[in-house]
């Protein structure tokens, strides 16, 4: 019975390592050896694919025979790594016989002998090329629709930018058509009303005077509290007066400022609360001054 174990122990190895000898060489993923000199040593036959070499072209040469200058310094970094006993995966890109590149995630595993020394390491390795270039075109699309927005964004902005200059244009054509409008009552129609006071008139024509004045002021006045003191017809002398009043100064203090006379003062007020038509109605003249701009 004891006679008979040795060759069972051998013949259970050898199917053993057969068995693992077949699911290394038929897994869905690369498997490659390396020493601590970074020389391959073995080689799956997935792998040979996924480089387009066969095992003669691969194994004993440096590993880094199969990678350009940038990946070259990704897997002298990762190899430290090794050495300290550190293995996790990383992504590297290797440079097939055909000069394409395979994108592939390396997990690796090192090892070391009995006194702690690294000896090499063996890794994984698993195309990610498909998903790289899914990836790739995922993030050429964001991109372009990142720029899309962005031009549309522009586009908005330039859009707005547009229409704010055209309301204050059309804004500033409104006040220049009131202006007008302004000035054609005040100085084509005021006028005439005045003429007519300066005839004899019954109490009739009187009425309708008053009646045609009241309406014309009534038209007006509402456009008069957007329209600068200078608009309003004033005399330099009247604008003076009416920024006093507008900043609450008494007829007295006004002309003290002024160095005029209280009546002069008093002149000028009157003229002035009827150059804005405000003439015979209760209305404050420094609280109308004072929503003028």
């Amino acid at each position: 019975m004891i006679i008979n174990q040795k060759p069972d122990r051998e013949k259970a190895l050898s199917t053993s390592e057969q068995r693992y000898r077949t699911l290394v060489e038929t897994m869905g993923d690369g498997l490659s050896e390396i020493d601590e000199n970074q020389v391959t040593t073995y080689a799956n036959e997935r792998l040979c694919q996924m480089w387009g070499r066969s095992r003669e072209e691969i194994i004993g040469k440096k590993v880094v025979h199969f990678l350009d200058d940038d990946n070259k310094k990704i897997l002298s970094q990762q190899l430290e790594k090794r050495r300290k006993g550190e293995r996790r995966p990383y992504e590297i890109v290797w440079t097939k016989k055909d000069g394409s590149e395979l994108h592939t995630i390396m997990t690796p595993t090192p090892y070391f002998d009995s006194n702690g020394n690294f000896k090499g390491s063996f890794a994984v390795i698993t195309n990610i090329s498909k998903q790289k270039k899914e990836r790739d075109l995922l993030e050429m699309m964001v991109k372009q629709r990142t720029q899309e927005l962005e031009d549309k964004t522009k586009s908005l902005e330039e859009v707005n930018t547009a229409l704010r200059v055209l309301l204050r244009k059309r804004e500033e054509d409104k006040n220049i058509k009131k202006k007008k409008m302004l000035l054609n009552v005040r100085e084509l129609v005021i006028p005439y009303i005045e003429r007519m006071r300066e005839a004899p008139l019954n109490e009739r024509q009187e009425g309708c005077l008053d009646v045609i004045e009241s309406t014309l002021n009534d038209i007006v006045s509402p456009f008069l509290h957007k329209l600068s003191l200078e608009f309003l017809n004033l005399t330099p002398s009247e604008i003076k007066v009416a920024n006093l009043v507008k900043f609450g100064k008494t007829t007295k203090e006004i002309a003290h400022i002024l160095n005029l006379s209280g009546k002069t003062i008093e002149f000028y007020r009157k003229s002035i609360r009827k150059k804005i038509g405000i003439t015979n109605k209760n209305i404050n003249l420094h609280t109308f001054l004072a929503s003028t701009r």
